[in-house]
Formats: C-alpha cells, structure tokens, sequence
C-alpha cells in the first residue's frame, strides 16, 4: 500500500481515534496511529544542598498533563529548568554509588 493511501485511510477514521498521532511504525513500512501523549517534559533543577556547591538535583516532569510552567513570574521570565527535554513518558532516574545519574526506559 501507497504511503499516500495510509495517510488517506488514517485521515478518514479521525473521529476513532482522538488523540492519537501519525507515526512510522517499528519497522518503517507504514504509517500508523501511536498514542500523542506518550512523552512528557523533564525539567532538571540544581539547588544548594548541605554544602555550598548545588549538589542536589530535583526532576519536574509533566506526566502526560500540558501545565507544568517552565518559567518564573518574575520581570524576566526566568528559566525555572537549568535543563530540560522532551523524552518518552516514565523514564525513571536513578544516582548510581559513584554519583552518576541514570536514567531507565
């Protein structure tokens, strides 16, 4: 089947399937629908912790909802995040025994 005709037969059947974005398949053959709330926003902050280098790192991350703010009310609008990305939804973060941050799909 055409590319064309997987686009046209997706089109025709929108009111099926809210919500859902065209993907490419695992493959890469065809086109199909995937789910459009399957990443989130991760938001990493570093703060001061006991000592007087930021030690510590906070993850904010949207968890499928489109509110999480990503600047200070302030006059600058200020980042909130020292980093941020777009990545799949529930990537867990862990710090490994010699500090490293990991992160698991």
């Amino acid at each position: 089947m055409s590319k064309a005709r997987d686009l046209s037969d997706i089109v025709s059947n929108l009111s099926a399937n809210q919500e859902k974005a065209v993907v490419v398949n695992s493959a890469g053959t065809e086109l199909t629908f995937g789910d459009a709330g399957s990443s989130d926003l991760y938001g990493f902050v570093k703060t001061n912790g006991t000592g007087s280098q930021k030690e510590d790192l906070i993850v904010h991350y949207t968890n499928g909802a489109d509110d999480l703010s990503v600047a200070n009310n302030d006059t600058e609008q200020s980042d909130k995040f020292d980093e941020s990305f777009v990545a799949k939804r529930g990537l867990t973060f862990t710090v490994a025994s010699n500090g490293d941050l990991t992160v698991t799909v």
